[in-house]
């Protein structure tokens, strides 16, 4: 591999760890110091009903420490859990409180990603996230992997017909 190609991987893997860092700051800073707390509400907030298993397997925890997580945000009265008609299956659902603490969220890891771009103009913020949408394109697309990365989204700016996770 040439030295320049080399620096570029250099520059791209610094950039996205500086990006994962600040966001990951921003939101930390929003709940208590609890990234997973952060993903847990965001995705709930994305599909409603959700199952524990599937959330655990979407934030990459285990199926107790999951239960401990959303046995903390319902404490906090941030999500509820509803039984489902064969009673083994919990759904689990944001309260008024928790869409509030969602949007607080987003507001706060759109703020991290505006700061952390504010040395772009329209052009360049555009030409890199076409760039991104590229790269994402490219990147395995199960349905837990495409949760998974989209895990912080604001999913009412990114409709599927524009959402480069969603299958062409």
């Amino acid at each position: 591999m040439k030295s320049g190609e080399l620096r570029d991987l250099n520059v791209i893997g610094a950039f996205a760890l500086a990006l994962a860092d600040d966001l990951k700051s921003a939101m930390e800073d929003l709940a208590e110091g609890n990234e997973s707390a952060c993903a847990a509400l965001i995705v709930i907030g994305q599909e409603s009903g959700l199952s524990v298993d599937r959330l655990s397997k979407i934030l990459r925890l285990s199926q107790p420490g999951t239960v401990r997580l959303i046995d903390r945000l319902a404490a906090a009265r941030l999500v509820e859990r509803k039984t489902g008609a064969d009673r083994r299956a919990v759904a689990l659902r944001l309260t008024e409180p928790g869409k509030r603490q969602v949007k607080s969220l987003l507001v706060g890891r759109q703020h991290a990603l505006m700061d952390a771009l504010r040395g772009l103009d329209d052009w360049e913020r555009s030409t890199l996230a076409a760039i991104a949408a590229k790269v994402l394109r490219g990147l395995e697309h199960s349905a837990v992997a495409c949760d998974r990365r989209c895990r912080l989204c604001d999913e009412d700016a990114c409709p599927d017909e524009t959402c480069p996770m969603m299958p062409a």
